[in-house]
């Protein structure tokens, strides 16, 4: 009998930490959507790389008209959404703090994009800032929501692959 009880209740405890493990899972989950609205700027760039390549690589995107409200999927870089920027934090980095993505080259990324949207008055902490959002503003300018996808997608692996990334790089 006290054999028997110890065995259900070690089972239960099991199971129990199995689907607690499974609820608390990041958003991982393959082939979420992520909504957004369709005013493209490097922070949200940055953002939907991020999503593809590191937190959800089956990731589907979808734009919205600004100011619209978004009800569907998961929604980024608006006012109400969760994973927004801050005062003190773009979207980008609370991404990473979400997802505890702590890679170099994230980093480096966070920082820059830290540097262009939320660093606005004072000096930049790096010094290729100025290069990297005018090489973003110009890629951003010559194509729509669903096109800078792809673009924004191909200028941040080369960033991270360490690359040479300018306005003229497709």
């Amino acid at each position: 009998m006290v054999r028997s009880v110890r065995c259900s209740r070690s089972v239960f405890l099991t199971c129990a930490l199995v689907v607690w493990c499974t609820a608390a899972a990041p958003l991982r989950a393959a082939g979420q959507v992520y909504s957004t609205w369709d005013t493209l700027e490097p922070d949200k760039c940055a953002s939907i790389w991020l999503i593809k390549r590191h937190i959800d690589a089956r990731a589907i995107f979808r734009f919205y008209p600004h100011g619209v409200t978004i009800d569907e999927g998961i929604a980024f870089d608006t006012p109400d959404a969760k994973f927004r920027r801050y005062h003190n934090k773009s979207t980008f980095e609370t991404l990473l703090e979400h997802h505890r993505l702590t890679d170099p080259k994230l980093r480096y990324v966070g920082r820059l994009i830290h540097d262009i949207e939320v660093n606005i008055w004072e000096r930049k902490a790096l010094a290729e800032t100025h290069e990297r959002e005018a090489a973003l503003q110009a890629l951003l300018a010559a194509a729509d929501a669903e096109r800078s996808v792809d673009l924004c997608i191909d200028y941040f692996d080369r960033l991270s692959n360490g690359a040479s990334v300018d306005a003229a790089a497709p």
